[in-house]
């Protein structure tokens, strides 16, 4: 039978690709996570690692173990969770991972609305790219998913999904700011900034460009929206996101969100994504259900 503690240390010894890494994250001496992942391949019968000299590479075998220790682990951890938040009334945390620009408003409105209802919850938020995130979700980092994607993912479990169409984003000076509908050439008439390639939207831009033949030369480029949208509304330049990325907002109608009359912009999901076949805590259910109402809402 495994251990759970041989799954702990061998869960993080794959997480960190490290011995001495993973010794270090657990305060356990090499020589002690060694001997455990030792005795877990001589009960599978099989290595589960490939020792190289950089560090230490699952196998194929390793990689099949790694799911299911994850997803074992983490339901376990959920029990002993959802025990001590019912004795600590409402305790408990809630682990988010997203792309950046939701950050900005939306989910620090999420949070505090939540917060006001569970007052003993505790929060991580965690931004990166749509690939991180997705990593974070698959390998248990974060508890719940929030990005944008141009498919649906097959290594998590989608709870959500919405059309996130490309929009453009400018000040309501802007001269483009009457039309209800902008064209390609609307955007390469003007200075643009624009998120670095590696993004949803400089992905689906580029596509956009090369299938019209036209070249794009952004003012700016960068990898946080934030700046963009704050650069877009002190300059009066137009930048590309989502409508969402600015909902929550109160009082700051600095910039206005304008859809873009490009079939290939349209090829953009929201999802809202969790680790395959996990038991999630109540309390990661309770803010799900809060975050698909919010996802939900109308602007």
């Amino acid at each position: 039978m495994l251990h759970g503690i041989a799954l702990r240390y061998f869960v993080e010894v794959a997480r960190t690709g490290s011995l001495a890494a993973a010794s270090e994250n657990l305060h356990v001496a090499v020589s002690a996570l060694s001997r455990q992942i030792a005795k877990l391949e001589q009960e599978v019968g099989t290595p589960l690692f490939e020792r190289l000299p950089r560090g230490m590479v699952l196998t194929e075998s390793g990689e099949l173990l790694a799911q299911h220790a994850r997803r074992a682990l983490m339901d376990a951890d959920a029990v002993l969770a959802d025990i001590s938040a019912a004795h600590a009334l409402g305790g408990g945390i809630v682990r988010v991972g997203c792309t950046e620009g939701f950050t900005r408003y939306f989910l620090p409105s999420v949070l505090a609305a939540f917060h006001v209802e569970h007052p003993l919850t505790r929060f991580v938020l965690r931004s990166g790219t749509p690939a991180q995130v997705e990593h974070w979700v698959e390998i248990g980092d974060v508890d719940l998913g929030l990005g944008f994607s141009t498919a649906t993912s097959t290594a998590v479990s989608v709870e959500f999904t919405q059309s996130a169409p490309v929009c453009a984003l400018l000040p309501p000076t802007h001269p483009l700011a009457h039309k209800d509908r902008l064209t390609l050439d609307d955007l390469l008439a003007h200075p643009v900034a624009v998120l670095e390639r590696g993004t949803t939207v400089r992905q689906l831009l580029d596509w956009c460009c090369s299938a019209r033949g036209r070249h794009l030369e952004p003012l700016l480029t960068g990898n946080n929206s934030s700046a963009m949208h704050h650069f877009a509304a002190l300059t009066g330049v137009i930048t590309l996101g989502s409508r969402i990325a600015l909902r929550g907002m109160r009082n700051d109608a600095s910039l206005l969100a304008k859809d873009i009359d490009e079939p290939l912009l349209q090829q953009r999901q929201m999802q809202l994504t969790t680790m395959k076949d996990r038991r999630l805590p109540a309390i990661v259910e309770r803010f799900l259900v809060k975050l698909k109402e919010a996802l939900s809402a109308t602007d």
